[in-house]
């Protein structure tokens, strides 16, 4: 083929030929080139012909406030040369043989990849805060220059911008929704109260003096009252911590992120919605024993108890005349007595109504014997001895 191209550029009578085809053949090769780029960019493409694989993804693309905005100019070289632009097309043309064969692995972008993998070009190129007047959630405070100052990118807070999923319902099998890292939690991947934290925890620092720093489930009934329902915090305190638990465990088997732009941090899950507000120490300080208990905790408590029985009435006493003394302790091993009233002067009346069965669950038949077969008037000076 050379040796006859070339003879034909050599033969004076078969060079004007030989040159009119070159240029049709290398302008068709433009075209196709140019056909090909600009026609595999378009969002149509993106979303259409790929719709098996990027079907979730146009979903929360249309909710998006990019919609309008093409594909590749957050998914490809921002400014790239038209050499670099195809080069990129060839690499990533291997990707239509598992969309074709449905082999395509899912979830999609797991870990946020894609995020951490984006430099801030791809939003500098249509947002410059420079001029960008900034206009956060009302009662944030947000500082940009510092994160920019700490390398922190922009996709690393804003990841689900362009991709927003609340109310969307994925359906393909295996694909799953990712975290949303402009929460409070996420910011504490990097912020922290307690000492020698990255980044500052205190509340001043995110939110001002006007906002209302006490979340909506503590007011609700049942979070907490003294001497009253107070199980919707410990509740929520071990739910945390299980999800916690969970996701900490789930994060080691999670793929490395390669080629990271921005910082790669752990996930939103694992961080204690609690310890954004307090402390780690906080539940022990009020509380004043580890919480949640020990299991060692629960055949040494009686000794704790009598040691310290504040300690146990902030959570077990019903009234303020049970948190008196040691009274609080009818509060779980009879739980039918009458709050701030000692339990012996009453357990007639129960085991009247109820039967003996719940007294053994503790209490071997010589126990009750002891004081019963005594007589009353031994009973009468015991209690009287030990009445509170």
């Amino acid at each position: 083929m050379g040796r006859r191209l070339f003879a034909a550029f050599t033969d004076p009578k078969r060079r004007p030929r030989a040159i009119i085809w070159s240029g049709v053949v290398l302008v068709g090769l433009v075209v196709f080139s140019a056909v090909s780029v600009i026609g595999t960019s378009v969002n149509w493409f993106c979303t259409d012909p790929c719709h098996v694989v990027h079907e979730d993804n146009t979903k929360t693309f249309v909710a998006g406030t990019h919609s309008q905005v093409n594909c590749v100019a957050c998914h490809e070289p921002v400014n790239a040369s038209p050499l670099i632009f195809i080069l990129k097309k060839i690499e990533v043309a291997p990707d239509a043989i598992p969309t074709i064969l449905g082999t395509f692995h899912l979830p999609m972008n797991e870990n946020n990849a894609i995020a951490v993998q984006m430099s801030d070009l791809y939003c500098t190129q249509c947002h410059s805060l420079a001029t960008r007047v900034v206009t956060p959630t009302k009662g944030i405070i947000i500082d940009h220059d510092a994160h920019t100052a700490k390398d922190i990118t922009c996709p690393t807070c804003h990841n689900r911008v362009a991709h927003p999923e609340e109310g969307i319902e994925y359906t393909l099998p295996g694909d799953e929704k990712h975290e949303d890292w402009v929460t409070m939690d996420a910011c504490f991947r990097c912020h922290s109260l307690e000492p020698g934290g990255q980044a500052p925890g205190a509340c001043s620092a995110c939110h001002p003096t006007s906002f209302d720093l006490v979340p909506a489930t503590h007011d609700t009934a049942g979070w907490y009252a003294e001497f009253g329902e107070s199980a919707g915090h410990a509740q929520a305190a071990v739910a945390e911590a299980e999800t916690v638990a969970e996701a900490t465990s789930r994060t080691a088997e999670l793929p490395e992120i390669e080629k990271a732009v921005g910082p790669v941090l752990d996930p939103e899950a694992t961080v204690n919605t609690c310890y954004t507000c307090h402390l780690k120490s906080f539940c022990t300080d009020c509380h004043g024993v580890p919480i949640p208990h020990p299991e060692a905790f629960y055949s040494s408590h009686g000794q704790e108890g009598l040691a310290d029985p504040a300690s146990c009435a902030r959570c077990h006493a019903r009234s303020a005349a049970e948190a008196e003394g040691t009274l609080f302790c009818s509060a779980c091993h009879h739980a039918q007595s009458e709050p701030g009233k000692a339990w012996l002067p009453q357990h007639n009346g129960v085991v009247q109504s109820e039967g003996a069965e719940q007294c053994f669950v503790c209490h071997d038949t010589v126990y009750c014997a002891t004081c019963h077969v005594s007589g009353k008037e031994a009973a009468d000076a015991w209690l009287k001895a030990n009445a509170r």
